[in-house]
């Protein structure tokens, strides 16, 4: 290679025979041996062609060095700030790059380069922090979708901080497994806070019903949560429940008559400041009056003493002991004898937690013949 050939690509008038020299050049380079004089020629030649105004020449150069540990570093920094046509190979693939260049290009870059580098195979922790902090939508999107990409968990919260109004973020946030149970339950509550002027809420559900619809929705999304919950999980979802206030007698009634007999024990160990696992023993071993006790400390209504009561003796006689959840035929159950054991008037003249389990029994009852049909336990045939 001479400066009399290299000036002669420059002048050539044939675009396509320009770009396969100058990508003839860059493979070369790479072949060349360490230290050679083909080696600092092809350099030399790649140098000059950086200020070719045809960017499919530098696109052409950047495509070859693009995942090569021996390329020129001159060259490829001068192509990673290139305009992104050209940048994006090599923004995606250049080992050659440092974290700390990474991470400038990153705060200065377009959506294209931002997505190019959130996109790279094993993306270190320190750089996918920095999308998380400044990335656009669509590369913290390009992140997510990386599943080779080391991200911490106090950047999975910084995503949900600053997405927590983006569906599209949201929904794959909420399919990753480091996302923290509080933070899950946090942008799950955005998506049914979101459901108030829906659509479909607006024609299905009459005005009056409305608040009941949705206070039903907030208190499945906590239960679905507490069915995932690791035992580790548990009691710090529960204190992130008490200090929002949503640790309510209806909230514990329902988790009852769906079987959510850990998520009860570690709300009413929460609310009664009572060790968990002396708690759930308490449950399985002392009499009504210590239990009721119990009851008063953890703050709940007196009204509602004796359905929770009932609900505790039922599921004493289940042998269940508080440290599992029921399967929904055993809730279902639990809950019908705990509606027909207060049939003789046993509320008194609180008929609202009545209403409750009789709504709660009904809403089991779907979901475990909704699993039946689900699992082809039970077939449902249209009529002719």
């Amino acid at each position: 290679m001479t400066a009399q050939n290299l000036l002669q690509l420059n002048e050539d008038e044939n675009l396509d025979n320009d770009i396969v020299a100058a990508s003839e050049f860059a493979q070369r380079y790479l072949a060349a041996e360490q230290g050679s004089q083909e080696q600092a020629s092809m350099a030399a030649a790649l140098t000059v062609l950086l200020d070719d105004p045809s960017r499919g020449i530098r696109k052409a150069i950047a495509s070859v060095l693009a995942s090569s540990t021996y390329a020129p570093a001159h060259v490829v920094r001068c192509l990673a700030g290139d305009v992104d046509e050209v940048a994006v190979p090599i923004l995606k693939s250049s080992p050659i790059l440092s974290n700390a260049e990474l991470v400038d290009l990153l705060a200065e870059g377009s959506d294209a380069v931002q997505c190019a580098i959130a996109e790279r195979e094993g993306l270190p922790a320190a750089i996918s922090a920095a999308v998380c902090e400044v990335g656009s939508e669509r590369a913290c999107q390009a992140l997510l979708s990386n599943s080779s990409a080391q991200v911490l968990q106090s950047s999975m919260l910084r995503l949900a901080q600053r997405f927590e109004d983006r569906p599209d973020i949201c929904d794959q946030l909420l399919k990753t497994a480091d996302l923290p149970l509080a933070n899950r339950y946090e942008l799950l509550m955005r998506l049914a806070e979101s459901l108030d002027d829906h659509p479909i809420v607006l024609e299905r559900v009459p005005e009056n019903q409305r608040h009941t619809f949705l206070s039903d929705a907030e208190d499945k999304v906590v239960l679905r949560l507490a069915l995932e919950a690791t035992e580790e999980e548990l009691p710090d979802f529960v204190e992130h429940l008490r200090l929002r206030g949503k640790l309510n007698t209806r909230l514990l009634l329902r988790s009852v008559c769906c079987g959510r007999l850990r998520f009860f024990a570690a709300a009413l160990a929460n609310l009664g400041q009572v060790p968990l696992p002396r708690l759930a023993r308490l449950l399985v071993t002392v009499r009504r009056s210590a239990l009721q006790a119990v009851l008063r400390k953890a703050g709940l209504p007196l009204r509602a003493h004796q359905a929770f009561l009932l609900a505790i003796d039922i599921a004493r006689q289940a042998d269940a002991d508080f440290t599992y959840d029921l399967a929904l035929d055993e809730a279902r159950m639990l809950t019908e004898t705990l509606l027909e054991e207060m049939q003789d008037g046993a509320l008194g003249a609180d008929e609202d937690v009545a209403a409750f389990l009789r709504r709660f029994a009904i809403e089991v009852a779907r979901l475990e013949a909704r699993l039946l049909v689900k699992n082809g336990s039970l077939q449902i045939t249209a009529a002719a």
